[in-house]
This record gives C-alpha cells, structure tokens and sequence, in this order.
C-alpha cells in the first residue's frame, strides 16, 4: 500500500516535471528522462495523470503532445456560459440511451441543472441577493439556484453549492428548499443548506426547519442550534452546530481546533487547481479567521502561524510542506 508521504512526493515530482517540460518542450534529451521516470513506476503514472488532469483545465486550446497537456501559457480556461450549457444539455438529452442514462444519473443531471440556473456563483465567488418574497439569499462558492414562487408556497431548488436563507415572513405561503435528497421548510428561520454528492447538510442558525426525506416521506424538526446530514434513504443523527459555520457570508473562514488538512480542503472550495498538503503537517490544529475567497493570503497568514511553507510549483498547483 503507497503511503500517503510516498503519494506526495511522487506528486511533487510530477509538478517538477511539468514545470521542466513546459520551460522546454522541444529538448528530446528532457523528454526522454522524463518518459523513464513515467515508466519506471505505476505509481508515477498515476501522479502524471492526476497533474495532467488539473493542467488541462488551465492550458489553452490546440494541439498538445503526448508527453504533456501544454499550451503556450498557463492561463485559466473559461467557464462554460449558458448557451454552452445549453448546448451539452440538448446534446446530451438526443443522444440516445447514453445521453438517457447520463439524465437519470443524479450528478450528472444536477451538473446540468445547474449551468442553466437563474442565479450562480462561480469558484471563488459570494453573493448576496433579495429574493422577489424579501427573503435573503447568500451563495457561497459555486453555487447555483432557482427560485420559484407560486400562491401556495416559496420554493428555492439548490442544485450544487452552499446557501444561506434568511426567510421573510409569509404565512400562506411556506418557504422551501429543495434538493433530490429532500425539502428542508423554513418555521421562521436562518439556515443552511450544503449540497454535496451523496447528501445535503443541514445547519439551524435561527428558528428551526422542518425536513421531509425524498424518498420515504419521513419528516423531523431540527431546531436553532442543531445540524443534521440528509442522504437518499436517511435523516442523520443530529448535532449541535460548530462555531461561525455560516462565517463565509462575511467572507471568512473561521476554524477552531481544526486538522490543517481539513482548513486547507476547505479554502479548496474557492480556488482552482491542487491545493495539497504533506502528511507531516496535515494534522497541525489550526484556531483563527480566514479570508475568502482571498486563498492566497489565507494559505500566508497560516503560513505565519504555523511551521509550514507555501511551495507554488505552478500556479494552479500549490502544496504545503514542513518549514
């Protein structure tokens, strides 16, 4: 079994190469040891594949060589608009049993989904918006929503990402938020809803939310305070809510006792590319407030705090290692 020190270095030679190859890629004496090192190990395969991956999304379009997923520059590639969106959707749905059976795969329907919703958030971006009803919407980092009202209810579908509700008062007609795990109704209430790929998280920061599972029609209350995971089939334990969770609307990170590793997955969520950490440091406590989505300073301030370095190989490829 590989090690989690052995998976970073190899990922850490992977980067070097990348780099080396990019600053030279017509020098056949580099190419050839780079492709002995590729070949000497499965493991190496697999580290150049994960690198080429995340390269891929940040090199220009054109013809690339064998060796290396390059473009001239390292520029970000854009993100898919609408009609983009809508063009793989309609693609996808005439494409037969494949395009019927990409449909009924539930990550892949609400991926597109969300390209066509009505209010979105790209990587690294939060937004706060009124919605027609009054109620207050905050959307973290790639996010995306659609927000119905009817004369009998207020329904907000939440497709991919993160939000905050504070709902404004409507007796006739109730507040919900929808995902395809279940319906979370606001009693009065400022929450959270998180939509990850095998459950939603639920987190009551005032009032309380009533939850109905999708599947089997099952119904709790969890009350301010509490937090609660909601799968296909299940309504989790309840919990009771960590400090600041919903900091993120003031563009902060606000961790307490949490593992290095877990901060930095979290300050992930609002840049591109690999953001890693060596094994040595991943379980360094971390108390504090960070900025987002400015990672950058985030990744130098817990860089002043801890004994760590940030090493920026390329720059969507950043790790942390010991100081």
């Amino acid at each position: 079994m590989t090690s989690a020190q052995e998976w970073h270095r190899v990922l850490q030679e992977a980067a070097d190469w990348y780099v080396r190859l990019s600053d030279a890629p017509h020098d056949a004496a580099q190419h050839e040891a780079w492709r002995q090192w590729l070949h000497s190990q499965p493991l190496h395969s697999l580290a150049w594949e994960k690198i080429n991956s995340v390269g891929q999304r940040f090199a220009g379009l054109g013809e690339q060589s064998d060796s290396v997923s390059m473009a001239s520059g390292l520029r970000r590639a854009a993100a898919p608009g609408r009609r983009r969106a809508m063009g793989t959707l309609a693609c996808l749905l005439t494409a037969g049993v494949g395009g019927w059976l990409a449909w009924r795969y539930p990550p892949v329907q609400d991926r597109l989904l969300a390209w066509q919703a009505d209010n979105q958030t790209g990587v690294g971006e939060i937004r706060e918006l009124r919605l027609p009803d009054g109620s207050l919407l905050w959307l973290n980092t790639a996010s995306a929503v659609d927000f119905v009202m009817s004369g009998d209810q207020r329904l907000l579908t939440l497709h991919q990402g993160e939000v905050v509700v504070e709902t404004a008062h409507d007796s006739a007609r109730p507040f919900l938020v929808a995902t395809r795990f279940g319906t979370m109704q606001a009693l009065g209430t400022v929450f959270l809803v998180r939509k990850e790929a095998e459950s939603a998280h639920l987190a009551v920061l005032e009032g309380a939310v009533e939850i109905r599972l999708a599947s089997t029609g099952e119904r709790r209350i969890i009350a301010q305070g509490g937090q609660v995971n909601v799968t296909v089939d299940s309504i989790g334990a309840d919990a009771a809510l960590g400090p600041a969770q919903a900091a993120w609307r003031n563009r902060v990170l606000a961790v307490d006792n949490m593992r290095l590793e877990d901060v930095l997955a979290q300050l992930s969520r609002y840049r591109r590319g690999y953001l890693g950490v060596h094994p040595d440091v991943a379980d360094l406590k971390v108390m504090g407030a960070y900025p987002v989505p400015d990672t950058d300073a985030a990744l130098e301030l817990l860089a002043e705090a801890l004994p760590i370095r940030v090493q920026r190989s390329l720059p969507w490829w950043v790790t942390i290692e010991p100081r």
